[in-house]
């Protein structure tokens, strides 16, 4: 079945489109002569014509159906000396009968079955792209959007298109999704590579091993904890030694050398031979001791003020301490730490080398000096990496992009197996869904083979013959019938009662008729003997063209009969689109089940046309055409555009349905109503079709007008009303206060 119709770009439909949506099985269609009702059929019938290459129809669940259209092509090609036969159901046994009818029935519940199992197949495909976008929406927050500020030339190529990211995701997971790297580490490599071209970085120059022995040896020497004393082979040795004060004798020799007095009592009581048991005692090594510290002290100072210069350098550094990742904190506390050691250790030498006997502890820097040889070496190797990534920088930035990648993978590891183990759930059910849908279509197949067998004994052409000229002759068409041709087999002709062809003599009238009787022949058969028991679309393009009211309520009663099968689904027909410009005929064949109920399985519309384009209407369940008097009434309101002929009409047409309800000879008191000649004239050309006395459809009627002026007609129109005293009545149709 049909569920909906796109008409674009074609005739009066504009290239914006014109859709008609939720389309039932039977479907009602209102408008004018050249509203574009037989684009609307000529398209279902011709679907391939490029003319119609915008157009669309979708079917319900895929499943394609034979179209039928009957409309003005159809009689023109059909209506010729030998006409198709139509293939319907013959004589047959109850039996053979029957069981073409349980193979009907066993196709029909197939059918069922493969549309639930279709309709199944698209719920599912329905979730899995629920999923899938859902899963899109994702990673594009939770990798995309979160992490571009970081890695915004990571993801270049993506931004603003979320399928293609997806895509991306899944194809990079499947590369790879374990990584080893920190987010902080690859950050700061993004920062590098993708900012402008970086620099080399000069490695920092390693500590002299020659200085850092320097150091060490002079914090480890055993002179500062030995004890020096004089010579102790002379005589006031011993007495020095007993009172321990040879430190302090020995600042009072440089005083007896320079002034030749004793430096204790002021007096010239140092002899010759005191001042020379004193020289004696601290000559050798006790001044060799002092001259070894005094050495030591100016080597330590030395060193260590080189050491903190070094280390001064590497802090003044700024792209060496960036690069090599520095911590500058802690760098720095470890050069005040040596600064204030050194210092402690200079100052603890002077006392040593003034107070010689005294042991004193050096503080050692051994373990700060370790720790930024450790720091400078890291650096080092940061630096190395640097400047391998700068000499290869195009390389290194494709690699950071697949390693960046490759975290991200792994961070959401979780979410993206999850994913994939749903998509491959969904793939395998679909998998199964679909072998369930091409077992269905083979025993459908072999249901029409098996049709078609059963069908070949029990079809004939013969049924059609007899049941159209039973039609013809049932309402009061004697003068010709339908016969099979004696030129071609299976095959009719349209003959007078002497056998004598009447294809060229028929009426207009006539020849609508004996087309329609065959196109519902077609309904119930085909021209093709294997299609008699196929599904089929019907569209009938304004059948009642040229029919005498009394035949339009015959073809609209056969109508009526159709779309009752249609509707119990006892026929081969499952849906019907019925086009029509006349609402006599719209009204008889529209109340299909009463007047006042809504059917569900009954939608209509209204095709409209103005400034040369169409436009559709959808009235869903509502028939909007209640009586064609209510319609004359609404046709009269809404069309602005319309010629002064169709204005005419509609008023004429208003005016003998209103107005025969006051009796005979009314037409010339409401002539006599009016006082000018003029008004009179325009008047009379209103109502000059009720004195003709005509009862024809109106819809094919012609009157000249006697001005060109419309809004002049709808005047004398309106006075009609208020001479007459029906002021009131014209009010309520117009919608006036």
């Amino acid at each position: 079945m049909i569920t909906s119709i796109l008409m674009k770009n074609c005739a009066t439909y504009p290239s914006t489109g014109v859709s008609i949506d939720n389309c039932q099985k039977v479907n009602f269609f209102y408008g004018p002569n050249g509203s574009g009702k037989s684009t609307i059929s000529n398209f279902l019938n011709n679907q391939n014509d490029p003319q119609y290459s915008s157009c669309t129809v979708q079917w319900e669940n895929g499943s394609v159906l034979d179209i039928a259209v009957y409309n003005r092509e159809f009689r023109t090609r059909h209506f010729q000396e030998d006409i198709d036969g139509v293939f319907t159901l013959g004589e047959a046994t109850i039996e053979e009968v029957k069981a073409l009818e349980d193979l009907k029935r066993d196709r029909e519940i197939k059918s069922q079955d493969l549309a639930a199992r279709k309709a199944a197949l698209a719920k599912k495909v329905a979730e899995e792209q629920a999923h899938k976008e859902n899963f899109r929406d994702t990673v594009w927050n939770v990798i995309l959007k979160q992490n571009e500020t970081d890695f915004q030339e990571v993801f270049r190529g993506f931004r603003g298109n979320k399928e293609k990211f997806m895509n991306e995701v899944i194809r990079r997971y499947n590369i790879s999704h374990s990584s080893s790297e920190t987010k902080d580490d690859l950050r700061k490599r993004a920062a590098t590579l993708f900012a402008k071209r970086p620099e080399r970085c000069e490695s920092l120059s390693p500590l002299s091993e020659k200085l850092l022995s320097m150091i060490d040896a002079v914090e480890n020497d055993p002179i500062w904890e030995k004890v020096i004393v004089g010579n102790k082979d002379i005589p006031i040795a011993n007495l020095i030694e007993f009172l321990g004060n040879a430190d302090w004798v020995n600042k009072g020799r440089s005083y007896i050398r320079e002034n030749g007095v004793c430096p204790f009592c002021q007096q010239k009581t140092i002899s010759e031979d005191f001042r020379k048991q004193i020289e004696s005692f601290f000559s050798g090594e006790y001044d060799a001791n002092i001259e070894y510290i005094r050495k030591l002290k100016a080597v330590y100072e030395e060193a260590s003020k080189q050491l903190l210069d070094y280390l001064q350098c590497v802090v003044s550094n700024a792209l060496a301490v960036s690069v090599g990742n520095i911590d500058v904190k802690r760098f720095s506390s470890l050069n005040d730490i040596l600064q204030s050691k050194f210092a402690s250790t200079l100052a603890s030498m002077s006392f040593k080398e003034k107070e010689a006997g005294t042991k004193i502890t050096i503080a050692r820097s051994s373990s700060e000096i370790t720790e930024i040889l450790s720091i400078i070496s890291t650096a080092n190797t940061e630096i190395a990496k640097h400047n391998q990534m700068v000499d290869h920088i195009n390389e290194e930035r494709l690699a950071l992009v697949d390693a960046v990648w490759t975290f991200l993978m792994d961070e959401q590891e979780a979410l993206i197996a999850g994913y994939l183990g749903d998509i491959s759930n969904f793939n395998k059910a679909k998998q199964g869904m679909q072998k369930g849908i091409d077992i269905c279509k083979q025993q459908l197949d072999d249901l029409d083979n098996k049709i078609i067998e059963a069908g070949k004994n029990i079809t004939s052409v013969q049924p059609t013959v007899d049941e159209i000229n039973r039609s013809l002759k049932a309402y009061g068409f004697t003068n010709f019938r339908i016969a099979p041709s004696p030129n071609k087999e299976n095959c009719y002709q349209i003959q007078r009662l002497d056998g004598t062809l009447a294809t060229t003599t028929l009426s207009e009238g006539e020849e609508t008729f004996i087309t329609f009787l065959y196109f519902l022949q077609l309904a119930n058969g085909s021209v093709e003997e294997s299609k008699v028991s196929a599904k089929k679309v019907l569209v009938l393009d304004d059948p009642i063209c040229s029919l005498d009211s009394t035949v339009l309520y015959i073809v609209s009663s056969m109508v009526k009969s159709l779309i009752k099968e249609i509707r119990n689904g006892i026929s081969d027909v499952e849906q019907i689109f019925i086009l029509t410009h006349n609402v006599f005929f719209h009204k008889e064949a529209s109340f299909v089940d009463g007047r006042t109920a809504e059917l569900n399985d009954v939608n209509y519309w209204i095709i409209s046309k103005d400034n040369n384009i169409s436009s559709i209407r959808a009235f869903g369940k509502t028939n909007p055409i209640k009586t064609s008097y209510e319609l004359l009434w609404q046709e009269l309101k809404n069309n602005e555009n319309a010629s002064l002929v169709t204005t005419q009409n509609i008023m004429r047409r208003i005016i003998e349905n209103y107005f025969s309800i006051l009796g005979k000879n009314v037409d010339d008191a409401i002539v006599d109503s009016f006082d000018t000649p003029e008004d009179k004239m325009i008047c009379r050309s209103l109502i000059s079709w009720i004195n003709d006395g005509s009862h024809s459809i109106p819809d094919d009627l012609y009157i000249d007008s006697y001005t060109d002026s419309v809004d002049r007609y709808k005047c004398i129109f309106r006075e009609i009303f208020i001479r007459m005293h029906h002021e009131a009545h014209y009010k309520m149709m117009m919608g006036e206060p």
